[in-house]
């Protein structure tokens, strides 16, 4: 079953998303390769982000490494995390 995890994070300086796109980047090498990861506008100084796992243990497998990469990209970035939700996808499209 796959497992989602939502999270929203406020930025001290406008985002630069080009910035943005090339942090993502550099950081996919690090990423699990089974996992979808997605940045989004909220606003001019609020991203959300999107991780799809295949499943729960993929996640807390990778939960570790998320926490030092987190700890990392807050202080070099300027950016707090302000809310995470995550749970098991129970429903899906399949369109």
């Amino acid at each position: 079953m796959k497992y989602m995890v939502n999270t929203i994070w406020e930025h001290e300086n406008q985002i630069d998303w080009k910035v943005m796109n090339e942090n993502m980047d550099m950081g996919a090498k690090d990423w699990p390769k089974d996992v979808e990861v997605m940045w989004f506008k909220i606003d001019e100084n609020t991203h959300g982000s999107v991780s799809i796992y295949p499943n729960e243990e993929s996640y807390l497998q990778w939960q570790e490494r998320l926490s030092e990469l987190r700890k990392e990209a807050s202080s070099e970035m300027k950016v707090k995390m302000v809310f995470e939700q995550k749970g098991p996808i129970l429903a899906e499209s399949k369109s």
